[in-house]
C-alpha cells in the first residue's frame, strides 16, 4: 500500500511538473505577446527594457529559450546609450552636420530594432531643413556681396563718365586734351 501511494505521489508530482511547465511556456508566449503589443504602441525604450528585464527574471529558471529576449534587451540598451549620446550632443554646441551624421548612424544601426525611431526621424528631417535654410541664406549673402561689389564698380564708372561729360560741357578740359580732339578732326579735312 505504501508503495502504491509513493508511486501515485510520484506520478502526481510529474504531472504537476509537466503541467506547470506547459503553463509557464504559455505564460512566456503570453508575456512576449504583451511585449510585442508594447512595441506596436511605440512605448519608450525604458519601458521596453523594463518589460524584457521582468520577462528574463521571471522565466530564467524555467526551461524556456531566452536567447531572443537577451538579444532584444542588448539591442535596446545599446540604442538607449546611443540616444543618450545624441542628447549630450544637443546640449553642447555641436554643429548641425555632426548631429545629422550621428542621427543617420543611429537610425541605420537600429532600423530593425523594437525601439521607436519616429522621433529621431523627425529630428533628422528638421535638422536637414534647417541646414538647407542656412545654406540658402549663406548663398543669398554671397550673392548680395557680389552684387554690391559689382554695383559699386558700376556706379563709380557711371559717375566718372558723368563727370567727364560735365567737364566737356563746361569747357573745363585742358588745352592739350582739346588739341588732341581737334587733331582727330583735322585728319578728315577735305
Amino acid at each position: 500500500m505504501k508503495r502504491r501511494i509513493s508511486i501515485l505521489l510520484t506520478f502526481l508530482f510529474l504531472f504537476l511538473l509537466n503541467s506547470s511547465f506547459a503553463l509557464t511556456e504559455k505564460d512566456f508566449k503570453h508575456s512576449m505577446n504583451f511585449y510585442q503589443k508594447l512595441v506596436e504602441k511605440k512605448v519608450s525604450v525604458e519601458e521596453l527594457i523594463f518589460t524584457l528585464d521582468k520577462i528574463l527574471r521571471k522565466y530564467k529558471d524555467i526551461g524556456v529559450n531566452l536567447t531572443p529576449v537577451k538579444e532584444k534587451l542588448l539591442v535596446l540598451r545599446k540604442f538607449k546609450g546611443s540616444r543618450d549620446y545624441y542628447r549630450k550632443l544637443e546640449e553642447k554646441p555641436a554643429s548641425i552636420d555632426e548631429r545629422i551624421t550621428t542621427l543617420r548612424r543611429i537610425l541605420t544601426k537600429f532600423r530593425n530594432s523594437d525601439a521607436d525611431l519616429s522621433g529621431m526621424e523627425k529630428e533628422l528631417g528638421r535638422l536637414q531643413e534647417e541646414k538647407a535654410r542656412k545654406g540658402k541664406k549663406i548663398e543669398e549673402v554671397r550673392r548680395s556681396r557680389v552684387e554690391k561689389s559689382t554695383e559699386v564698380a558700376e556706379v563709380e564708372e557711371e559717375f566718372r563718365l558723368e563727370e567727364e561729360a560735365e567737364e566737356f560741357k563746361l569747357g573745363e578740359r585742358s588745352g592739350p586734351e582739346i588739341e588732341e580732339d581737334f587733331e582727330e578732326f583735322e585728319e578728315f579735312e577735305p
